[in-house]
């Protein structure tokens, strides 16, 4: 999970760790979804970094590759070979949780 600076967060990005003030009050739960708002608060309140979680349940870079597998197998009938693009198509869909 990427630690970003406040001024790169964006709205609509995952609190992945709690965020607190210097006095230790928490500002952010884990899972807040931030709003720009949120973000002016976090900016207010002295904090400069946050760590975010990653999104990849719409990541492009796995469709793509799990595009690029489907095509490398196309027209292929050992059951070998398609229980391995099985598994390498499990491998990367894991990758999204």
């Amino acid at each position: 999970m990427p630690q970003k600076p406040v001024d790169c967060l964006k709205p609509g990005e995952v609190i992945a760790e709690e965020v607190r003030n210097a006095a230790g009050a928490v500002l952010c739960p884990p899972g807040f979804v931030l709003t720009e708002q949120a973000i002016t608060r976090l900016r207010n309140a002295g904090v400069t970094h946050v760590f975010v979680r990653q999104d990849l349940d719409n990541n492009p870079e796995i469709d793509r590759r799990i595009a690029e597998l489907d095509a490398r197998f196309e027209g292929i009938s050992d059951p070998f070979l398609l229980r391995l693009r099985r598994l390498v198509t499990e491998v990367l869909n894991s990758m999204r949780n």
